[in-house]
């Protein structure tokens, strides 16, 4: 298979246009943890050792699921008859999808294959090494473990239906790399359906072959990332969201009779997570939403603040300071980008991000960087001494992270009392805030 990559530096230019804190994801665009002279080393130390596909690492585990039910997954391929595709030249291109839905279910590894996290991970491994240039084998601990998820066993029938949680990838990224949080939250009774934005993630493959690949062009403009959002990434999620509509009324597929599409709320990361305000912005199925380490492109957020409950979660501590104190000019040169687009990016991400925190929850991790919101910083950095302690911060974290998102959609979709948005029940290394008007209706709730 043939792959047409865009440039590295393209790539990182888009992660820091996407992101919320510019400094952290642009060395850190692949979730890693390590400085950049370790990270340098280590890739220096691999390519001298063995072979780059070699398959001595030791697998990732993921943690063992928390919630009452194991976790189903089935793939669907989607295709919006309605809606031309943009990025083809062919007009009779119509709006394909590649859909994973994970679930609750009661079905075990004896009845069920348990899936693997890559389906051909030397592949998936040396594509990624040609892109990054990066060592397949880095990849390898990560791509070939095996996940919790239980490939089509049949979703776990309850008196009340399951809520569903529509998940947007990070701008480049795959629908299926997010595994850390849709497992976990499927175990405890969620339905989560993660949409891969064609031609907008690093690879899309489909079931009869056909494979669309990154299409980066016009990334480094904030006024096309404005319209990208509004005409393409939200139009995926209500294609997504209308689809699931007309199954749940035939009621002739397992998963989707228990789907209970009047508590429905969304999470993103980074690109995926400014979708979700807009989504929230222009449909009022969405109930709740989570921005993962986002900044906030499309449509301005209205005085009146963004529709229902909301979140933002972000790396580190200093947030709004750290992007305030950023010098365009510097940074601009360092990053090799345009300077007046650099600072046209920062004047819109700080006045977008100021409105948004006012009517948000917002939750900060210490050790988070933008990667870590989603499974990249499990890729193995074998040659880098602190390696080992690097990942149990990143499960630590991960952890951190799924309990905020589990407590926040628990209060909103079910109705459950908060044990930890009101910041009373502290967890280390994790800063709560709740904005001007958060407050507010708080106040006059009680």
């Amino acid at each position: 298979m043939e792959v047409k990559l865009i440039g590295k530096r393209k790539f990182l230019v888009t992660v820091m246009l996407c992101s919320l804190f510019i400094g952290n994801s642009v060395l850190n665009a692949f979730g890693s943890s390590p400085s950049q002279q370790e990270q340098q080393s280590a890739v220096a130390a691999q390519q001298s050792k063995a072979p780059t596909t070699s398959s001595k690492q030791t697998a990732v585990t993921f943690p063992a699921l928390k919630g009452p039910y194991k976790v189903g997954t089935e793939r669907f391929h989607w295709i919006d008859k309605s809606r031309p595709e943009t990025f083809t030249a062919d007009k009779t291109d119509h709006r394909e999808l590649m859909i994973q839905v994970w679930y609750p279910t009661n079905a075990s590894s004896a009845s069920h294959k348990l899936e693997p996290y890559a389906t051909n991970p030397t592949a998936l491994a040396k594509f990624y090494e040609d892109y990054t240039k990066i060592p397949a084998a880095q990849f390898l601990s990560l791509l070939t473990t095996t996940t919790h998820s239980l490939i089509k066993a049949p979703i776990a029938e309850a008196k009340q239906k399951h809520p569903v949680l529509v998940l947007s990838h990070g701008f480049g990224m795959l629908n299926d790399t997010y595994r850390f949080i849709a497992e976990p939250l499927a175990s405890q009774g969620y339905i989560v359906v993660s949409v891969q934005h064609t031609y907008n993630s690093l690879i899309t493959t489909f079931p009869n072959g056909k494979v669309a690949t990154f299409n980066g062009s016009n990334s480094d403009s904030t006024s096309h990332m404005d319209r990208l959002i509004t005409k393409v990434w939200v139009k995926d999620v209500q294609f997504v969201l209308d689809r699931l509509e007309q199954l749940a009324e035939k009621k002739s597929y397992h998963i989707w009779k228990q789907a209970d599409l009047s508590r429905v709320g969304m999470l993103g990361h980074s690109f995926g997570g400014a979708t979700a305000a807009q989504v929230m912005l222009q449909d009022d199925r969405v109930k709740a939403g989570i921005n993962m380490d986002g900044g906030f492109f499309g449509k301005v957020i209205p005085e009146t603040g963004i529709p229902g409950p909301f979140m933002l979660m972000s790396a580190g501590y200093d947030g709004l300071k750290s992007l305030e104190s950023i010098d365009p000019k510097q940074a601009a040169a360092a990053q090799g980008v345009d300077e007046k687009k650099l600072t046209e990016m920062l004047k819109h991400v700080i006045a977008r991000y100021k409105q948004a925190v006012r009517f948000s929850y917002s939750v900060s991790f210490r050790h988070a960087d933008h990667g870590t919101f989603s499974d990249t910083p499990l890729i193995s950095f074998p040659s880098v001494s602190n390696d080992a302690a690097r990942l149990q911060t990143v499960y630590r974290t991960h952890s951190n992270i799924n309990a905020y998102t589990l407590d926040f959609f628990d209060h909103f979709l079910k109705e459950k009392p908060t044990k930890l948005l009101d910041g009373k029940n502290k967890i280390e290394d994790v800063k709560v805030d709740i904005g001007e008007h958060v407050k507010t209706k708080i106040e006059t709730s009680k």
